[in-house]
C-alpha cells in the first residue's frame, strides 16, 4: 500500500478567475489531506441566506493559508490556499482551492453541509487529472441506515467508468474540512490527555480510514501558549507506512489551529511523476 493511497484526499467545484498571489491569471476551476485551517481575511463570502443559529463549519467564511518547504525559511511558499464557506438556508458550501505561487490552481474541493451533517464532497486534482465523490444517502429506499457511496477515477478525461464502493456511515467520520470543529469539541478530553478517534474518507482508497489524536506537547508559538496535537492512524500496519501530523493550537480562546505539519492536498513534481507532499501549512488568523 503506497502513501498516496492513504492520505490523498481532495474535492473540486467550479469557481473564478483570480491570482490570489496578485497578477492576473485565467483559472479554470474550482483544497485537507489537507489544509485543516487557514488564515481569516478581512472579508466574507456571501452569507446568503442564514435562517438559524451558526452550523458548526459555517465559520470563518474566508480562510487563507500558505504552504511552506518543510525546515524551509518560510519565505517561498509552495500553495497557498484560501477556502469560502457560504450558506443558504441550512445549507453549507464549502469551496476549498488550492494555488501555485503564479496563481495557477493546483487543486480544487467542494464540501456540502445540511445544517451540522456532511452531505457530500468532491474532488477534482489538476495536478494528475483524477478526480473523485463522496455522498452520504440512504442505503436503500426502504432503509434508515445510511451509507458512504464512493466514485473515484484516477484517469479522468478518458473513457474509463470510475471505481466505486460503499460502507456503512459510522460514528465520527471525517474530511479535511472537519477536523478543526472535531479537535475542538474534543479539546477537553484531549488536554487531559485522553485520545480522540474518528474515521477518515480517504477518496483514492474509497473507504475511510481510522486515525487517534492525542495531545503530544505543549510550547510556545509567536508568543501564546499552544498545544501540539497528533494524529496517526490507528491501525499499528497502516502507521508504518504513513508519517504522523502534528496540529498547532492555540491553549487558550477559540483553539484555533495556527499551523499543522504533515501530509497536505497538492502534490510535488519529482521528475516525470507526482509524489505526495508533506509540508508546513502556516495560518494566520486576524
Amino acid at each position: 500500500m503506497e502513501l498516496h493511497d492513504v492520505l490523498c484526499y481532495e474535492f473540486a467545484q467550479p469557481h473564478m478567475s483570480r491570482n490570489y498571489f496578485g497578477n492576473s491569471s485565467d483559472l479554470r476551476l474550482a483544497g485537507m489531506l489537507f489544509t485543516i485551517a487557514a488564515s481569516q481575511t478581512a472579508f466574507c463570502a456571501d452569507a446568503g441566506k442564514t435562517n438559524g443559529a451558526a452550523l458548526k463549519y459555517e465559520q470563518p467564511r474566508m480562510l487563507t493559508g500558505m504552504i511552506y518547504a518543510k525546515d524551509s525559511d518560510r519565505k517561498q511558499p509552495l500553495f497557498r490556499f484560501i477556502r469560502t464557506a457560504t450558506r443558504t438556508n441550512s445549507t453549507l458550501t464549502v469551496l476549498r482551492e488550492y494555488f501555485y505561487p503564479d496563481g495557477k490552481p493546483a487543486a480544487r474541493e467542494r464540501v456540502v453541509y445540511e445544517g451540522d451533517e456532511l452531505v457530500s464532497y468532491a474532488l477534482e486534482d489538476l495536478q494528475t487529472g483524477a478526480r473523485g465523490s463522496a455522498q452520504i444517502r440512504a442505503e436503500s429506499a426502504k432503509s434508515a441506515k445510511q451509507i458512504i457511496y464512493f466514485q473515484y477515477n484516477k484517469e479522468a478525461g478518458t473513457n474509463s467508468k470510475p471505481q466505486t464502493r460503499s460502507e456503512p456511515l459510522r460514528k465520527d467520520v471525517l474530511m479535511n474540512d472537519m477536523v478543526g470543529p472535531f479537535l475542538k469539541f474534543h479539546w477537553d478530553a484531549l488536554s487531559r490527555g485522553e485520545t480522540a478517534k474518528c474515521r477518515y474518507i480517504v477518496l483514492p482508497r474509497r473507504e475511510t480510514v481510522g486515525f487517534t489524536f492525542e495531545k503530544q506537547s505543549e510550547s510556545t508559538w509567536q508568543g501564546r501558549g499552544v498545544v501540539i496535537v497528533k494524529m496517526e492512524p490507528t491501525s499499528p500496519i497502516i502507521a508504518e507506512l504513513v508519517e504522523p501530523l502534528f496540529f498547532t493550537i492555540e491553549a487558550e480562546g477559540q483553539h484555533r489551529v495556527l499551523e499543522y505539519t504533515g501530509r497536505t492536498t497538492p502534490k510535488i513534481r519529482a521528475g516525470s511523476r507526482w509524489k505526495d507532499l508533506d509540508a508546513v501549512t502556516v495560518f494566520d488568523w486576524k
